[in-house]
């Protein structure tokens, strides 16, 4: 009962692989009681229409449903191809299938007069992957207590709530409202198993990354890159467009960039709008995403306002903006954020269906050059290299304004050449040419690195053994060295005594922190087999080798 669109087994997969894994079960509340009151078709037909909606829930955050079990299911997230992501997508999905079983609830309960809710648990932690078996029945699957505790955690949640570990916390905190529910007892484990029940998104936040508000550092090795962006801000406040492009490996500051970028825009001009929109790393699959997030922005709706909410603010804006003419562009921007609409205003857009994705982008055209007549813009998109087919050839549709109006787009992709995103990092050097502000962020060097580590950590008697520790783990990676101070944090490598930060015995243990796993991860299931096993061979001898024991090791047993 898998849906179109969700990670699908492999054919050929690994007899048994260790890997990190984000776990997640999902059952109907009550499903014994709900069942005796239906008739068994009834029952069979409502189970089967949650699993379809539970099931496209998962495929959305690009889950694998590796079991369905009766009332429940369980999903894994990190395998078979694992994601940088994983726990947050997890945890995301779970509060998806609770709003979407709500729902269908709704519906049962007017028609059969029975609640309907899911109850959801969440664990992450290391377990084995593969398939299990004979030829007659064979199944992909996890094993480990990872498993089990992640079982154990739905039972624990209330109905229509969404219970998660300490493990799966620490990966996704930022992002998350929750309650603590402490240590719970769950059957059949010896010790208690510390749990958060999650509430919602929190509003306003966008990423999990950073090490709070206590562990800052100002941004380090990029300042000429700053620089560049300023003098072309300075440019657009004269009432000439710029348009920029910022290209990096994951964590090498594209978004601290941004950041201060918004920082000196919002100081030096208040009559500034600033529009950003972040494209979802499962957001391929979902048409106009990255538009609709620019939108949002634009009209002064966060991501977490709901549906009235954001009709509300859509209709002043649009009302302020375009005076009498206000209704059309309202329609087509609000059919593009799926907010119900008055029938009249429905209507006009049904008629018009053949053009609907041309008036998207007329719309969209008509937002961003009203808001343009009042001040300069910024366009802020972030992480195009995950961006959506339809949102690209929207702003490519879009873009050439940029030379009509005080606008600044800023653009920030990974160097991935095969995705959607980076057409439009070729198309704005075709439209561009060298007026194109490109800015390559490369590794810190050594001195920035050590320079980071201190203002981290704000502290001089840092054993030098830690400190090269750290930059050796790092290798001039920005992120990479706040993962691996955080990690030393987290297991008491290091501890804050009387405003100082002191080494403890366990910092000679460091290893790759857990957050960074996953991107690892990510990035080694999209090669192919030939080059997963040289690094599976290589890892196992070592960070420095001759090139020569490798191949002799990697050559073909012969008998």
């Amino acid at each position: 009962m898998r849906d179109a669109g969700q990670t699908a087994v492999p054919e050929r997969v690994a007899a048994s692989e260790r890997r990190p894994l984000t776990i997640l079960f999902a059952d109907i509340a009550g499903s014994t009681s709900i069942a005796e009151t239906l008739d068994p078709e009834d029952w069979t037909e409502l189970v089967g229409t949650a699993f379809n909606r539970l099931n496209a829930v998962a495929a959305r955050y690009g889950g694998t449903v590796a079991r369905l079990m009766g009332d429940g299911g369980l999903v894994f997230f990190g395998a078979p191809v694992a994601h940088e992501d994983d726990p947050e997508r997890a945890v995301r999905c779970g509060l998806d299938m609770v709003r979407e079983i709500a729902g269908l609830g709704g519906e049962e309960h007017a028609r059969h007069g029975v609640p309907l809710q899911v109850r959801v648990g969440v664990n992450t932690g290391p377990v084995v992957v593969g398939m299990v078996g004979s030829d007659i029945a064979r199944e992909y699957t996890a094993m480990g207590d990872a498993v089990n505790i992640a079982a154990r955690m739905q039972a624990a949640a209330p109905p229509g709530g969404v219970m998660i570990t300490a493990a799966t916390h620490r990966f996704v905190a930022p992002l998350v409202e929750a309650i603590d529910a402490g240590r719970l007892e769950l059957k059949g484990k010896a010790e208690a198993v510390h749990g958060y029940q999650v509430t919602g998104l929190r509003r306003g936040a966008v990423s999990a990354r950073g090490l709070g508000e206590d562990v800052h550092s100002t941004m380090i090795g990029r300042d000429t890159q700053l620089a560049r962006l300023r003098d072309a801000f300075a440019i657009v406040r004269a009432r000439q467009g710029r348009v920029a492009s910022i290209l990096g490996e994951p964590g090498i500051g594209k978004s601290r960039l941004l950041t201060e970028l918004r920082a000196h825009v919002t100081a030096s001009d208040p009559s500034t709008t600033w529009v950003e929109a972040r494209c979802l790393s499962y957001g391929r699959a979902m048409p106009y995403h990255l538009i609709a997030e620019l939108v949002r922005s634009a009209v002064g709706v966060g991501p977490t306002a709901d549906e009235p909410e954001v009709r509300e603010v859509l209709e002043r804006r649009c009302r302020e903006l375009f005076g009498d003419a206000w209704s059309d562009t309202y329609a087509y921007l609000g059919h593009l954020l799926s907010i119900r609409l008055e029938p009249e205003l429905r209507a006009r857009v049904a008629a018009l269906e053949i053009e609907t994705i041309k008036r998207y982008t007329s719309s969209v055209l008509k937002l961003i050059q009203a808001l343009a007549i009042r001040g300069p813009v910024v366009i802020a998109l972030e992480d195009l290299h995950w961006a959506d087919a339809a949102s690209i050839d929207t702003l490519l549709a879009i873009i050439p304004v940029a030379n009509e109006l005080p606008l600044f787009v800023v653009a920030t992709s990974r160097l991935d050449r095969e995705s959607e995103g980076w057409r439009f990092i070729a198309g704005l050097r075709d439209l561009f040419g060298d007026a194109l502000i490109e800015l390559k962020l490369d590794p810190l060097s050594a001195d920035d690195s050590r320079t980071l580590v201190a203002n981290l950590l704000h502290i001089e008697s840092l054993p030098q053994e830690t400190r090269d520790h750290i930059l050796s783990k790092a290798e001039g990676n920005p992120f990479f060295v706040e993962e691996v101070i955080r990690m030393l944090i987290d297991r008491g490598a290091i501890e804050r005594r009387n405003d100082r930060w002191v080494a403890t015995m366990r910092v000679a243990d460091v290893e790759i922190p857990d957050t960074l796993q996953g991107l690892l991860l990510a990035r080694i299931d999209q090669l192919p087999p030939e080059s997963k096993r040289t690094l599976r061979v290589a890892a196992v001898i070592g960070r420095q080798f001759g090139v020569a024991m490798l191949e002799r090791l990697l050559e073909p047993k012969t008998r």
